[in-house]
């Protein structure tokens, strides 16, 4: 993730691109879980991460890391119980890294590239809309990934585990 980051950052000779810094007070991601009793999110508002731009005003390129812990369900138990599963001392950081996006005239994004979670790294493709707004941009989109893709074992309250399924919503702001 270093050398992504780094090379991301470096200037490009031969390619005229900018390359902007995640307005970290402004983005977040959020994933969504359920349970057969109830639902939950957890958000976090601490991101990291560079947006390529290319000269025609489209995005060439993204990474975004987080912290494991960075998320807030509004509940510290359940925080410490998914830090627990997903091994957050070991495995500390989530991220994704684009190999290819496509943009429209409309903003439109189809977006591939590399969930990188729990030691394990996948590649996902999902859509997402970006718009230029007065003093900045944005993409909002979202995913779905599964935890046995990450070999995550399922936590489980009252003896029934939680849906395989997380649904991951995110706000980035550059």
């Amino acid at each position: 993730m270093r050398i992504l980051l780094f090379l991301l950052l470096t200037p490009s000779i031969l390619i005229a691109q900018t390359k902007k810094i995640v307005d970290k007070k402004k983005s977040s991601i959020t994933y969504a879980m359920n349970h057969a009793l109830h639902a939950w999110d957890g958000t976090s508002t601490d991101l990291n991460g560079v947006v390529v731009i290319n000269t025609e005003n489209k995005i060439e390129k993204v990474a975004i890391v987080s912290k494991v812990s960075a998320f807030d369900s509004k509940s510290s138990n359940r925080d410490a119980h998914m830090l627990e599963v997903t091994e957050a001392l070991k495995y500390p950081n989530i991220s994704f890294s684009s190999s290819a996006i496509s943009e429209s005239k409309n903003g439109e994004l189809d977006i591939k590239g590399t969930l990188q979670f729990h030691g394990v790294g996948k590649e996902i493709s999902f859509k997402a809309i970006h718009k230029n707004e007065t003093s900045s941009s944005r993409v909002d989109g979202e995913f779905i990934f599964l935890l046995e893709d990450f070999k995550i074992e399922r936590p489980s309250f009252m003896l029934q585990k939680v849906d395989n399924e997380v649904k991951v919503k995110f706000e980035i702001i550059f």
